[in-house]
């Protein structure tokens, strides 16, 4: 186990000791918290992830910097919004679930067999013989547009009311 993976696992609970012991001003404390609810939760998460085939590049550290700092944010937010809307919501309650939280993505080991690439089809007009055959939709069905596209996998009743609520806002 790396050390970034224990020091990932460590700085939620050096961030609720500080929180929980240092006065509510005192500039360490804002420091680590901050710290950690910026980083910590999402550079914990991205480890889950298969590594950059070029860790050495500079925009893959870009990369993993800024969706470092974007999923922790999202995962404050989640914690904090779940707290609040079953009205339990402290700073300790949500440093310590974004403890845990952080401490179990850095210590538990990475999923083994991750998939390889995938070869795509060639896109089908829908005029083959196989093409009848098939179940899934059609060129102009999954080019239809970001709305139908959404749809197209559910199933012919979405489809549907997809198709009828793209019609009325047409109209």
């Amino acid at each position: 186990m790396s050390p970034l993976r224990w020091g990932l696992a460590a700085s939620g609970w050096v961030a609720l000791a500080a929180v929980a012991l240092l006065p509510e001003a005192a500039v360490l404390r804002v420091i680590l918290t901050t710290a950690f609810l910026l980083v910590c939760p999402g550079l914990a998460a991205l480890l889950r992830c298969p590594p950059a085939s070029r860790a050495t590049d500079p925009a893959i550290f870009l990369e993993t910097a800024v969706l470092a700092l974007v999923v922790s944010m999202s995962l404050s937010v989640l914690v904090a919004e779940v707290l609040f809307l079953s009205g339990v919501f402290t700073i300790t309650r949500a440093l310590l679930a974004l403890a845990v939280l952080t401490s179990l993505l850095a210590l538990l080991p990475r999923p083994r067999g991750t998939r390889g690439p995938t070869r795509r089809a060639a896109p089908d007009d829908g005029s083959s013989p196989a093409a009848a055959d098939r179940t899934g939709p059609s060129v102009r069905e999954r080019d239809a547009g970001p709305v139908m596209g959404a749809f197209t996998a559910a199933g012919p009743i979405a489809r549907r009311i997809a198709a009828a609520v793209v019609a009325g806002i047409r109209r």
